[in-house]
């Protein structure tokens, strides 16, 4: 355990993790020190040990006085304490997390006073001994179940037993120059029908013209809005699966749809979703305005996820991007997840009384598991500061993928769990590489 302070430390395109709520106090104590206070975090992914780094927001009264506590989880998955101690902030400080040797998962929270349930900032990495953690690979806490391609095989099954009966309508009054936007709702997965955004450039299907297509899969709960690219030569069908944007019409979980069926394998919520997806890439492939030969899959933090697991499940699939993945190495996600639906699966997958069927649900639909079958040029960004989806969902993912594969690992220090535009502009560049 190591406390250092550091006066030239570069903090490019600081991600702040604070409230700016500066008033003019004239001494930073209590609730108030969380306005004063910011952090970054560095896991450690090329090799050493963490560190946290705090430094004193603009205006700040100083010294800020906050607790810091590292701990390491056990066998529980419970944090224990190793070190406690209380540090007042009036520069740029690093504080180095104790480890010990061997594998562990260790962690920082900063907060209010030694004992609190809920800290400012509480951040986690794997150690590996000092060894460098971007070229870990998971295979012995995250393995395929050994009917994993009977489960895949037999759900395309299933959803061909569901012709696709495509409603294609005109939005009218998009405002675009270059486009055209249609709402395309699709049968899916037991016949539940689907919604997406089909957005084409104008002259997309005259004369035999084709353009390159990406289907846009949505975030945790959120809707897929429609995404016009067609300036840059691009097709675009954002596609909602079931309990998500305008899908919900058709059918909404009774739960949370991350948690539904999760007991059940078979009839689990992401077997379902990602079936969806297939039946979007059904859809693109018999379109006149597309270039079947040319149809990329991308998403953000879930839809990550999908984009992910559709390179891997779906040869039509040419190109993906997956920005800051969900449910990736999930063994080692939930433990690492701070924030988001992390404790629940975690809560789930140690239920006594079927967290072993739960673990297998996940084991199945685990985007890593799926990337070991990726053959397209794939582009995997993460988030230093990502509590929510850690940066090592997307590590592993991209460590699966067959060597012969192009693919590329992108980290941003200063992103927490967000899309930025580096992130954009780098999968830009990676569609004008191989999409294009």
């Amino acid at each position: 355990m190591k406390v250092s302070k550091d006066h030239n430390l570069l903090l490019p395109g600081l991600f702040i993790l604070t409230f700016f709520l500066l008033l003019p106090l004239p001494e930073a104590n209590g609730e108030d020190a969380f306005r004063y206070i910011d952090a970054l975090f560095d896991p450690a992914l090329d090799g050493g040990e963490p560190e946290l780094i705090l430094f004193p927001a603009d205006d700040a009264p100083l010294p800020v006085p906050v607790w810091i506590r590292a701990y390491v989880l056990d066998d529980d998955d419970q944090p224990v304490t190793r070190a406690s101690q209380l540090l007042t902030v009036s520069d740029t400080m690093r504080y180095t997390l104790p480890v010990e040797s061997g594998r562990e998962i260790v962690g920082i929270s900063v907060q209010k006073e030694e004992e609190s349930e809920s800290p400012w900032f509480d951040f986690r990495a794997l150690y590996l001994d000092g060894s460098p953690v971007i070229d870990y690979n998971a295979e012995e806490v995250n393995t395929r179940p050994d009917d994993f391609y009977r489960y895949w095989e037999d759900a395309r099954e299933r959803l061909s037993q569901t012709d696709p009966q495509p409603q294609i309508e005109e939005v009218p009054d998009f405002e675009s120059e270059t486009g055209r936007l249609y709402r395309v709702t699709l049968q899916s997965w037991d016949d539940v029908p689907v919604v997406g955004w089909f957005v084409v450039p104008e002259d997309a299907g005259e004369n035999g013209k084709t353009y390159p297509a990406i289907q846009i899969m949505p975030g945790w709960g959120a809707e897929q809005p429609p995404m016009d690219r067609t300036a840059e030569g691009f097709v675009t069908f954002s596609l909602n699966p079931r309990s998500h944007g305008p899908s919900r019409e058709y059918f909404e979980t009774p739960v949370a749809h991350h948690l539904w069926n999760i007991d059940q394998p078979e009839e689990y919520y992401y077997r379902a979703a990602y079936m969806a997806g297939v039946r979007g890439l059904d859809f693109l492939s018999d379109r006149r305005e597309v270039d079947a030969e040319r149809i990329a899959v991308e998403g953000g933090s879930q839809g990550g996820a999908f984009a992910i697991a559709l390179a891997g499940l779906d040869n039509r699939v040419a190109a993906a991007v997956a920005n800051v993945p969900y449910i990736s190495n999930i063994p080692d996600y939930i433990r690492l997840s701070t924030s988001g639906s992390g404790g629940e699966f975690l809560e789930k997958v140690r239920n006594p009384e079927n967290g072993e069927t739960a673990a297998r649900s996940l084991a199945y639909i685990d985007a890593a598991n799926i990337a070991y079958d990726i053959n397209v040029p794939t582009q995997i960004i993460v988030g230093e500061q990502d509590v929510v989806t850690p940066p090592l969902n997307g590590v592993v993912a991209r460590n699966r993928i067959p060597e012969h594969v192009p693919a590329e690992l992108l980290r941003e220090f200063s992103a927490g769990h967000e899309i930025t535009n580096f992130m954009r502009e780098s999968n830009l560049r990676w569609y004008r590489e191989h999409l294009k």
